[in-house]
């Protein structure tokens, strides 16, 4: 008896430190430190999407028509290269399109537009190509 009573008490006093070492270690600063990263990324995602605000303007209307099942769409696009709220100098690209179904006429109409001010543009060319 005295044998059985050892042998379980060894046991016992053997596999307690293995139980503890499975747990995982209590960290009380985990909540926080989740935090932190969560909010660094809306920061720096938040900035980026001001950056882009900044320079990057995308306007467009659909119309569904009429009855007949004519439709219209304008899409416009500006490009601020220094940025809105510094020049209002931009390139922008225009598209619009008109859909008559009853007689298969598709018109697709495109511009772009270059800032009007190129003096300085190293778009200039010397010589025709």
């Amino acid at each position: 008896m005295v044998r059985a009573v050892a042998i379980v008490f060894f046991l016992m006093f053997t596999s307690g430190p293995v139980w503890a070492a499975e747990a995982e270690p209590f960290n009380p600063d985990a909540p926080f430190q989740q935090g932190l990263t969560t909010s660094l990324l809306r920061s720096l995602l938040n900035q980026a999407f001001d950056g882009l605000e900044d320079h990057i303007e995308i306007m467009g209307k659909l119309d569904s028509g009429d009855v007949k099942g004519d439709r219209e769409g304008r899409l416009q696009f500006k490009f601020y290269p220094e940025g809105k709220s510094k020049s209002d100098q931009h390139l922008g690209a225009e598209g619009w399109f008109h859909v008559a179904p009853e007689g298969g006429q598709h018109d697709w109409h495109f511009r772009f537009t270059l800032p009007k001010d190129r003096k300085n543009s190293p778009l200039q060319f010397e010589e025709p190509l």
